[in-house]
């Protein structure tokens, strides 16, 4: 199958959104708990200070969807800082919808989010995946990323928004 990969544009960020709540489907994440929306991810994207990058892959205008869309899948990442490797990129998705899967899509964004990354100095791309995911996880250890759950044995943690307001309403931990 002949794809594009190109840089995500703001009339891509409906698709994105959809791509979105297909990730949290998936993920069996409630879709009312969804803060993210289309003028969110236009806000946070395209404006003066960008807080990511995204790239889409597009199929050419005779191989759209029956219900007429073009983007196939999507990478969005954005720069992070670690003390002991310098600049990062931060994977937050790299999806390809089902029916584009074993094309060599997923492998074109990740390329192409590699060269963007290594193009602005970053030493390391990081992204969690979902320990059920093994296909996920066979993906990036086929490309030399390394599991870090078992390599070093490193745990994710997570402080949610009722959490995070109360440690920051308290004068004192």
């Amino acid at each position: 199958m002949i794809f594009a990969i190109r840089r995500c544009t703001p009339k891509d960020l409906k698709d994105i959104m959809r791509f979105i709540e297909e990730i949290a489907v998936l993920h069996n994440v409630p879709l009312g708990s969804v803060r993210t929306n289309v003028e969110e991810l236009k806000k946070a994207g395209f404006g003066e200070h960008p807080r990511y990058k995204c790239f889409v892959a597009e199929i050419p205008p005779e191989e759209k969807r029956k219900d007429g869309r073009s983007l196939a899948g999507y990478t969005l990442f954005s720069y992070t800082y670690n003390t002991l490797r310098g600049r990062n990129a931060y994977v937050d998705n790299l999806y390809v919808m089902p029916e584009f899967r074993g094309m060599g899509i997923g492998s074109a964004l990740m390329k192409q989010m590699a060269e963007d990354a290594w193009s602005q100095g970053c030493t390391q791309l990081q992204m969690y995946v979902s320990a059920s995911k093994e296909e996920d996880i066979g993906f990036l250890l086929r490309r030399g990323g390394e599991d870090l759950s078992s390599e070093e044995g490193w745990n994710l943690f997570r402080i949610h928004s009722h959490v995070l307001r109360g440690m920051a309403s308290r004068s004192k931990f």
